[in-house]
């Protein structure tokens, strides 16, 4: 252990917690991937069983989708905006129900924690903006859910390791760290205008001397490419992730979010067979 470790337990800044937690992954690599957003019923339910089909073990999809411009974003003819909501997330629990697929979707106030909210999502996403928001850790902290924590993209490690700790001392929350990429600006995004991030790979050895909690890598956000989403989900898997969050899309340059770093199915095949 290394003396800046043991000072952090001696500041108590590294909380017994965080070590002895023994909830895992039931299996390694754990694969969640579907669309940025749910668009259509017919859609996730038809990602939900090509996903089901390669493995995947957690299908993904946004109901609730916050938006950098929000009024450029939600605009659509079946009623998108920032996501279908209510109605995204009964076409997920519909997805469920055809493929038995574990829903991953995020919520994004308290308000949302509706019954059909906690009967569809069996991983609570809290999204990169609401990594600090504290009244939705500590709510969100007491439910008898698995928690999926998406790393602000300013974070530091020491802020990483007391958002978890603030859902666990909730006392029902399983929780796990997703990193996605973080501020910078890439020397080459003059070429690749939709990478807006930089990939944080390092961070997941980081986070494993410090404590016992699984971490999932997206390499979808922290590329913003979808050419560069398998070899960052090679490096990741080689860093010592414990399973990857992935963007797939049936036609993914007409992906109603995200589309330049989303991937099909035949990519995201390949992908697992390589990992």
């Amino acid at each position: 252990m290394n003396k800046y470790i043991e000072q952090l337990k001696q500041d108590g800044k590294l909380n017994k917690v965080l070590k002895d937690t023994q909830w895992q992954f039931t299996k390694k690599p754990y694969i969640i991937s579907g669309p940025c957003s749910v668009e259509s019923e017919e859609m996730i339910v038809y990602m939900a069983k090509k996903l089901k089909s390669l493995g995947v073990d957690a299908l993904r999809g946004g109901a609730y989708k916050p938006c950098t411009y929000p009024i450029t974003k939600t605009i659509g003819d079946n009623g998108w905006k920032e996501g279908l909501r209510e109605t995204g997330l009964q076409h997920l629990k519909t997805a469920k129900e055809e493929t038995g697929l574990p829903i991953v979707s995020e919520i994004m106030d308290v308000k949302q924690l509706t019954n059909l909210a906690m009967d569809t999502i069996d991983m609570i996403q809290i999204g990169t903006r609401n990594f600090q928001n504290y009244s939705l850790l500590d709510e969100i902290g007491q439910l008898d859910k698995n928690v999926l924590l998406k790393r602000g993209t300013w974070a530091t490690i020491d802020e990483i390791l007391g958002a978890v700790e603030r859902l666990l001392v909730g006392g029902k929350a399983r929780v796990a760290i997703c990193l996605r990429g973080v501020v910078g600006a890439p020397s080459y995004r003059h070429v690749f205008p939709s990478i807006r991030w930089a990939p944080d790979i390092m961070m997941i050895p980081a986070l494993k001397e410090l404590c016992n909690i699984p971490i999932i890598y997206d390499p979808s956000h922290s590329t913003g490419y979808r050419n560069f989403v398998p070899a960052i989900s090679l490096a990741a898997m080689a860093a010592g992730a414990d399973g990857l969050a992935i963007e797939s899309h049936p036609d993914p340059e007409y992906s109603i979010s995200d589309p330049d770093q989303a991937i099909t199915v035949a990519t995201l095949k390949k992908i697992m067979e390589a990992i």
